[in-house]
């Protein structure tokens, strides 16, 4: 039988828990005012969204959702280490030898290519603020997450381990995460394997273990997966959730790894919560998200080895179309429409149990030490180093004739007296990097008529010889100013 989402009789109330905006970049498609907008015309009382590794969404998040009087969930999708850290670990002495050592990360990859495999790998778990103790926890672990990153070069990640997770748990709640989470991804984990090259360049690939053998203790992928349950059921206790998910991919097992989860939760007495992972609006969005993931890794769309969930379903589902989603796949085998029920209404559990937040959206520039000392002397030093010091001639900016020197002055002065000297340093910071490594560079409006930041660094053209404006972006009476400079990504 085809169930239709028009078939479903039950509520139509959810929340979802676990999305990704155009934060979690070349990724995620949907807007945070998008999502707002869809809450509110369904009637959702929260929402909550789930970058990779980081919090960057929470300020137009948190804005876009008090606009619609819908309450904002913080959360986020960590990347989470399940072999480096906790009591899961059977091997602590031998990570010691590798945390933060390329080198020796590299001869472990060719001395024991399974225990490589685990180290490396970066599982995802859910994570959401219930409480404002929680949003800052969660804040602090976001943070130290990308103060020690795994990896080298672009493949880098902010990750953390379940010991620092538990150090700061209080007003969190974690969802067991997608099937690439520390649980899912045992149910459906068969084999392990090695990539390399061989002496022409071709690709290969070895299997290093199998869910049949005994490797460094690990006995059977449900026995693991359960230890993950009981480990942060003790430290989380009714704030720990399995999250169920319905992608639409049978090539990785993900309705056998549902049902093992929902077996699991109902064995060790945990609830469970419906996720759909949303990464777009509508399904016809999906080509657009692939082709997105394609940029990020710099592949084609057709490329065998990109990276990509193969299915259109990570749109912003009704609850009844995730109700006929489950009940026209191998989900609902041995399952019944009451199970789909709980699943859903603790969504809503989980909405209510979160507290609605007040967050301070202000810019938070971080202040450097004698930063207006600072400025003046980088201005001054590079007015000397271009001659233009000993330049007498006047020009025409914004009704005015200044010098070099003159004009400089003057907007030193409003910087300054706006409070924005550790601004301009850490802007002119950000840009030296980006073109050290070879980005392009363009600031908008009438930053460009600014004489400081042509001194800087912070744009090429010399504003004074074309006369360009620099008080209609500037003035005091506008309240202030930002400098929107565009970089890549």
């Amino acid at each position: 039988m085809n169930y239709k989402p028009e078939d479903y009789k039950g509520s139509a109330e959810f929340c979802h828990l676990h999305n990704h905006t155009v934060f979690s970049t070349l990724d995620g498609v949907a807007t945070p005012e998008q999502y707002a907008e869809q809450c509110y015309e369904r009637g959702y009382p929260a929402m909550s969204a789930t970058e990779h590794g980081h919090m960057a969404s929470v300020p137009d998040m948190y804005l876009a959702f008090r606009n619609y009087g819908v309450k904002y969930i913080p959360g986020c999708e960590i990347y989470f280490n399940d072999y480096e850290y906790g009591s899961n670990c059977e091997n602590l002495q031998n990570r010691q030898k590798f945390v933060n050592n390329e080198g020796k990360i590299r001869q472990l990859r060719s001395e024991d290519p399974y225990l490589y495999e685990r180290y490396a790998r970066n599982r995802h778990l859910t994570i959401l603020a219930k409480n404002e103790v929680g949003f800052e926890n969660l804040l602090k672990l976001t943070t130290q997450a990308h103060n020690d990153q795994y990896g080298a070069g672009r493949t880098k990640f902010p990750r953390i381990g379940f010991e620092r997770l538990c150090e700061f748990k209080e007003g969190l709640i974690i969802l067991s995460g997608c099937l690439n989470g520390p649980v899912a991804h045992e149910l459906r984990l068969k084999q392990i394997k090695s990539y390399g090259k061989d002496e022409d360049g071709n690709k290969t690939e070895k299997v290093v273990w199998n869910s049949d053998e005994d490797h460094w203790g690990e006995v059977g992928r449900f026995k693991a997966a359960a230890r993950w349950v009981k480990e942060f059921k003790r430290e989380f206790g009714e704030d720990y959730f399995i999250e169920l998910q319905m992608p639409g991919l049978p090539e990785i097992h993900d309705a056998e790894a549902f049902r093992k989860l929902i077996a699991l939760a109902d064995h060790y007495n945990v609830k469970t919560v419906l996720a759909n992972d949303c990464h777009y609006l509508n399904r016809e969005d999906f080509m657009l998200q692939k082709i997105m993931m394609a940029v990020a890794q710099e592949k084609t769309i057709d490329d065998p080895d990109l990276f990509h969930v193969n299915s259109d379903e990570q749109y912003m589902k009704t609850r009844p179309e995730l109700w006929s989603m489950f009940k026209n796949g191998e989900y609902s085998d041995g399952i019944g429409n009451t199970e789909f029920e709980t699943m859903c209404d603790n969504t809503l559990l989980i909405a209510d149990r979160c507290e609605e937040l007040s967050i301070d959206t202000s810019p938070k520039t971080p202040e450097i030490e004698d930063a207006p000392a600072k400025l003046k002397k980088i201005v001054a030093q590079k007015l000397v180093e271009l001659g233009l010091h000993k330049i007498d001639r006047k020009f025409l900016i914004d009704g005015k004739e200044v010098g070099y020197k003159e004009q400089a002055t003057i907007e030193l002065k409003r910087f300054i007296d706006k409070g924005f000297a550790s601004y301009f340093l850490i802007t002119r910071d950000l840009v030296q990097y980006g073109k050290k490594q070879g980005w392009p560079f363009s600031p908008r409006g009438s930053a460009g008529g600014s004489l400081v930041c042509y001194l800087l660094g912070i744009h090429v053209i010399d504003p004074m010889l074309w006369g360009l404006s620099f008080d209609r972006f500037l003035s005091p009476s506008r309240g202030g100013y930002m400098l929107d400079v565009r970089m890549p990504g």
